[in-house]
């Protein structure tokens, strides 16, 4: 009885862990790929504001490219450049989004925390 419940835990444990953080792809003769939680994925053009910080603090895109500004935080901010553009007040879970069409750079920052800054450099 001992060898069967042994032998049961055994192919537990196999089985448990045959789901684990590689996938093969068969249509490519079982070629393992990197499995990526959905939430991971980021836009290459996106500044998150997390615990009082636009992150990354400077992002470098091309002329006619819109930069997405996500929030992560518990506090309401907002993002603002000089006269270019100017959101509403964030809060959790919303974005904003501008399309920098001129070459040059563009300081940013939080006018409700104004020690918030970073930097757009469109080439």
């Amino acid at each position: 009885m001992k060898e069967t419940i042994l032998g049961l835990g055994v192919v537990t444990v196999f089985l448990l862990g045959a789901g684990c953080s590689t996938s093969y792809n068969t249509t490519n003769n079982s070629q393992p790929t990197s499995v990526v939680p959905t939430a991971a994925v980021v836009s290459q053009n996106q500044v998150n504001i997390n615990h009082f910080v636009f992150e990354p603090k400077v992002l470098t895109i091309k002329a006619g490219q819109a930069v997405t500004w996500v929030h992560n935080d518990n506090v309401a901010h907002s993002v603002i450049s000089g006269n270019l553009f100017e959101s509403p007040a964030l809060n959790r879970g919303d974005k904003f989004s501008f399309t920098f069409n001129t070459p040059g750079e563009y300081e940013f920052y939080c006018s409700i925390h104004p020690s918030m800054t970073g930097k757009i450099i469109v080439e």
